[in-house]
């Protein structure tokens, strides 16, 4: 049986298919983390194709179909245009938005993590002049929700242990 559900939600990362298919990576309000199918969405008449880039904030419509979403409609909140300027912004977008991708379990609600990853976007995109303090400030807040820390640790140590956690090395951002 298939269920229709609106939530709004940050696209932290797309991978494209064969075909005409997106899969995408969302960290959804009401879902968590969710990957959503988005069919024909590479056709050259796509209105959905522009919504679906990575560090968007969008509003969506999915169908879900055995433990599988599809996306059905989109609608974009804001594109976070002063990011997509910056290399710098954009190296610390991807770098925090693999962090999440890796740490998060798949469709566990999350509302804080979720809110906080919003306010990053929406405090990168106005920030001028940012250092290290920026991106720890965040990470520390998010690995606090996720219950991987108790006590706030500067970003070199967040870093390694991030690493240990994943048994995985991550690229660091230059600031």
């Amino acid at each position: 049986m298939s269920s229709i559900n609106k939530t709004q939600g940050i696209v932290i990362k797309k991978k494209e298919l064969l075909n005409l298919d997106i899969l995408i990576t969302l960290l959804t309000k009401d879902f968590g983390k969710i990957n959503i199918l988005a069919k024909g969405i590479k056709k050259i008449n796509s209105r959905r194709a522009p919504h679906i880039q990575t560090g968007n904030f969008i509003n969506v419509i999915v169908s879900s179909k055995a433990e599988f979403y599809y996306l059905q409609e989109s609608v974009l909140i804001s594109g976070f245009s002063e990011i997509k300027k910056s290399s710098k912004k954009i190296s610390l977008l991807y770098y925090l938005f693999s962090i999440l991708d890796k740490l998060m379990p798949e469709a566990e609600k999350e509302e804080d993590v979720f809110r906080i990853t919003l306010h990053f976007l929406i405090n990168l995109s106005k920030i001028k002049n940012y250092d290290e303090k920026f991106i720890e400030k965040y990470l520390n807040l998010i690995l606090k929700k996720l219950g991987y820390i108790r006590n706030s640790k500067k970003l070199n140590d967040l870093h390694k242990l991030i690493e240990d956690i994943l048994n995985e090395k991550i690229p660091f951002f230059v600031i």
